[in-house]
């Protein structure tokens, strides 16, 4: 899917609005979108990362929107099953590909902890090609 289908789908906002006081206000919203699409790009990751960004964008702290977009990350790669056999009931704890916290780093950078990846039996090692697999619909 292309950018312009990604953003033609998600975000059918109109270009401008007007407010109750009479003012005519543009939607802002479209123009940070492509921002984060264009930092998903370039950073070699799937576009739908981005919408992530997005909803996690409304927090007060750059440590509780990466929190937010870790969480929301998570949560659509449970709902796909990445990393989880089939009859299996564990929750796993993933460990993202360098991109997704470069990416994660630039767009939320302050108060950044770097702390080393888990080594247990339940961690899932992610890969580029395992985003790229995720059904986005």
């Amino acid at each position: 899917m292309s950018v312009q289908m990604f953003l033609a789908f998600f975000w059918r906002r109109p270009a401008c609005t007007v407010s109750r006081t009479g003012r005519t206000q543009l939607a802002s919203i479209n123009l940070l979108m492509d921002v984060y699409v264009d930092l998903c790009c370039s950073f070699g990751l799937p576009v739908w990362i981005a919408s992530l960004l997005q909803a996690a964008r409304r927090l007060k702290s750059d440590r509780a929107r990466r929190k937010k977009a870790y969480r929301l990350l998570q949560r659509k790669l449970m709902f796909h099953r990445v990393g989880v056999k089939e009859g299996d009931l564990f929750q796993p704890t993933y460990v993202y590909p360098e991109e997704v916290k470069m990416l994660m780093r630039s767009v939320f950078s302050q108060d950044i902890c770097d702390y080393p990846d888990p080594c247990h039996d339940q961690v899932v090692y992610l890969t580029l090609e395992d985003l790229h697999k995720v059904d986005i619909n």
